[in-house]
């Protein structure tokens, strides 16, 4: 089966109402669990394990079910290689920036790799792309206001969320 991202397989008829509604739920997660982590990142710079875990426990449900009733497992397998693609990346970055990017980043990458690598493999780079550059263009942007220095803490869970939700629209 082709990759599609969410909006086109929502938008397909052939799809049945099943998938649909599987893929608004992810949808759903996706709004519920981002606003809170993005919401407890930004207050305090953390983002509770509790959070990433249910949304993680949500994603693969919906995502296993979404393979059978899709009939087809490859997306979920390509799915569980994305969490730990991104994953390993982001614990490799975090290891060698000497603590700049915290654990529950990494633990966020996990989420977002399943989720993004179900639909594409684009996606997930894709992501990954748009959160670096969108956070490096805030410090730039507060450096500038004099709001932050180059050393100030920014949380950047919202900048991964948001990437990630960018890139299942627009990536295949």
């Amino acid at each position: 089966m082709l990759e599609r991202n969410p909006v086109q397989i929502l938008a397909v008829a052939q799809e049945s109402w099943a998938a649909a509604l599987l893929v608004a739920a992810l949808l759903a997660c996706f709004a519920c669990f981002g606003y809170a982590l993005s919401a407890a990142d930004i207050a305090g710079h953390r983002l509770p394990n509790r959070l990433i875990a249910r949304w993680l426990l949500a994603s693969v449900i919906i995502l296993s079910l979404l393979g059978a009733v899709r009939m087809d497992f490859w997306p979920v397998l390509r799915a569980l290689f994305g969490m730990a693609l991104l994953c390993g990346g982001y614990l490799l970055v975090s290891v060698v920036s000497s603590g700049a990017l915290g654990m529950g980043d990494v633990k966020l990458s996990s989420v977002l790799g399943l989720n993004l690598a179900y639909f594409s493999l684009a996606s997930l780079f894709l992501a990954t792309l748009l959160a670096f550059v969108m956070a490096t263009l805030f410090v730039l942007l507060g450096t500038i206001l004099r709001r932050l220095t180059l050393k100030s803490a920014v949380p950047f869970g919202p900048f991964m969320i948001i990437g990630a939700l960018i890139a299942l629209f627009v990536a295949r």
